[in-house]
This record gives structure tokens, C-alpha cells and sequence, in this order.
């Protein structure tokens, strides 16, 4: 065998291409037919230097390529001084950059315990004239306590102001944090989280905005003053809202259940949009099944479009399944 070639006919850069590749999740066979592609160097671990790597991977680079170098710039910012990471964030002008940065940042500031640090993130999400940076500025803060830190910070920056923001995609990035907060850092169980959505719900003239925190964020942990102000939202004129708001009151603690039912009964009765209608019932289901079932009941004949829908959950509550989602799936399947 020649020296320089591996049995088959391989070559060792071959095969480094291809164990790279498999690191980076590719399948090899895609990773050598593309020898265009940028492929991970020896950098100096600064911000410069990373930020290089950044840059040329979302010009050029993969997927799987471009998550690595946005770990690899969290991972290393631990280490990292932190008014090198300031000043790389208060510099930035490129918004896809700002966000690998910025994250990187709101990484070191969770994991020192030291929230003062995310301060640039927070002065450029509202305050820079470009859109697209005070956007990139705020999806930075995802994956960190950002309501936490918004407070450890005195509220001088809140998601109430970022969802009134004039740019649209500002406004879906900060309802996206909070989404994204409450379901992969609390799991649901954290009060300021949900309440912070449900203000934000209540300060943003942006239906979408507003219907997506309704209908996203749990409602599980809410104080009595959050039930209310959404419960208000069932007056909305916007039907997304006003089904999203539907939704929300069906994931209230249980000290607000008997409030939650009347509402919803009510809502049933006076608001004719199918939507909402079968929002409603949703909610009365979910708030639990023995209260649920003389409810549809006495709601069955209001609206005969509605009457198939109310037959198929009271047929589901007669297996008297314990778990919502195959409550809700069972429902489906007999309304099919």
C-alpha cells in the first residue's frame, strides 16, 4: 500500500472530512462532495477570532456547521472577559452576527449569576435605529431568564415595551422569548414568566402577538390579577384573541377554575364565532371533566353547528382518561 492512502482508496483528508462531518451530524458522502464548504480551523479562542468563524459560516457554512460555531462561542464566552463580550455586542451591526453574540453574552451572564452583563442587549433593543438589530438583540436573550434579568435590571427595559415596538419582527421576538421561557426553562411553573406574557398580552396592539402569548405561554402559576386581565381579553375584537384568551383560562390554577367556568359558559353563549365557541369548550374540558360534562350538556342546543363537537367530548369523557392529551386525542378521533 502507498504511503499517504488508507485500504480502499481513501485518503486520509478523505476520511478527516468524513469524521468531521459526522460530528457535525452530515452524513459523510455530503460533506466530501462539498470541498467548497468552509471546514472548522485552528482559531485563536478570542471574540475576534470567533467572531470570524461566526460570520463566514453564516455566509457559507451548513446548518450543522453554523450551529457549531454559535456552541462553540458560548462555550468559550464562560471563559471570556466580559468587557470584550460588551463591546463586541455594543459594536455589531450585523444582525445575524449581533444574535450569535449577543447569545453568547446572556450565556456567560446566566451562567456567573451576573445579569448587569446583558445591559448592551437590553439599551440596543430598544434604543437602536435599525429594526433588525433591536430584534437580533432581543432573540439573543432566548434561553436565558430574561424576565429575571429584566428585573435584576430595575424594568427599564420590559417585554410590554418590546411588543409595542414599531417593527413587527421585534414584536414576535420578544412574544417568542417569553413562549420559549416559560416552556423550556420553567416548564410552565414559573408566575413572572406568565405574567409578564399576559401583560404583554394586554399592552401590545399586535393580534398575533397577543394571541400567541394567550394561547402559548401556561397559564398554570397566574395570580388572580393575570385571570382577570385575561378573562378581559375574551372581549377583544380580534377572534384569534379572543380564542387564544379562551384557551389560556382552560390552564388556570385551580382557586380560579369556578371563575374561569362562568366565563367561559358566557362567552359560549354570547360570542358566535365557531372558534371561539370550540376554544370554549376546550377550556371547560380541560378545567375538568366531571364539572365539564352538565356544562356541554346545558350548552347543546345553542348553537347546532357547535352540537357534534359537544357530543364528541362527551363521548371522550366516558373513558375518564386521565391525561389531557389523550383526553384531547380522543376527541379528535370521535369528531373525525
Amino acid at each position: 500500500m502507498r504511503s499517504g492512502a488508507v485500504r480502499g482508496g481513501v485518503r486520509p483528508a478523505m476520511l478527516r472530512a468524513a469524521l468531521v462531518a459526522l460530528g457535525l451530524g452530515l452524513t459523510p458522502g455530503l460533506a466530501l462532495a462539498q470541498d467548497a464548504a468552509p471546514r472548522p480551523r485552528q482559531t485563536a479562542c478570542t471574540v475576534e477570532g470567533m467572531l470570524e468563524d461566526v460570520r463566514l459560516a453564516l455566509k457559507e457554512g451548513s446548518p450543522a456547521y453554523q450551529r457549531y460555531v454559535r456552541f462553540r462561542l458560548k462555550e468559550a464566552a464562560i471563559a471570556m472577559s466580559p468587557e470584550t463580550l460588551r463591546n463586541a455586542v455594543m459594536q455589531e451591526r450585523d444582525p445575524a452576527v449581533l444574535e450569535v453574540v449577543g447569545s453568547a453574552l446572556a450565556t456567560k451572564a446566566s451562567n456567573a449569576q451576573t445579569p448587569e452583563l446583558v445591559q448592551p442587549l437590553l439599551s440596543r433593543a430598544v434604543q437602536d435605529a435599525d429594526p433588525g438589530l433591536r430584534a437580533a438583540a432581543v432573540k439573543a436573550l432566548r434561553g436565558a431568564p430574561s424576565v429575571e434579568f429584566m428585573a435584576q435590571n430595575g424594568d427599564v427595559v420590559t417585554y410590554e415595551q418590546l411588543v409595542r415596538d414599531s417593527s413587527p419582527e421585534v414584536r414576535r421576538a420578544g412574544a417568542e422569548n417569553l413562549v420559549s421561557e416559560s416552556a423550556e426553562i420553567y416548564f410552565g411553573h414559573h408566575k413572572p414568566v406568565s405574567e409578564a406574557a399576559v401583560k404583554a398580552a394586554a399592552a401590545t396592539e399586535d393580534p398575533a402577538v397577543a394571541a400567541k402569548l394567550l394561547g402559548e405561554v401556561s397559564m398554570e402559576a397566574v395570580g388572580h390579577e393575570a385571570v382577570e386581565s385575561v378573562t378581559r381579553q375574551l372581549r377583544a375584537d380580534d377572534v384569534s384573541v379572543r380564542a387564544a384568551a379562551a384557551r389560556a383560562l382552560g390552564g388556570v390554577p385551580g382557586p380560579e377554575a369556578a371563575g374561569a367556568r362562568r366565563s367561559l359558559v358566557e362567552l359560549y353563549r354570547g360570542d358566535t364565532n365557531p372558534a371561539v365557541r370550540e376554544a370554549a369548550l376546550e377550556s371547560l374540558a380541560r378545567l375538568g371533566q366531571s364539572s365539564a360534562r352538565p356544562l356541554m350538556e346545558s350548552l347543546r342546543g345553542v348553537d347546532a353547528r357547535m352540537d357534534p363537537g359537544i357530543d364528541a367530548w362527551l363521548g371522550a369523557m366516558k373513558f375518564n382518561l386521565q391525561e389531557w392529551d389523550l383526553l384531547l386525542r380522543e376527541k379528535r378521533r370521535l369528531r373525525k
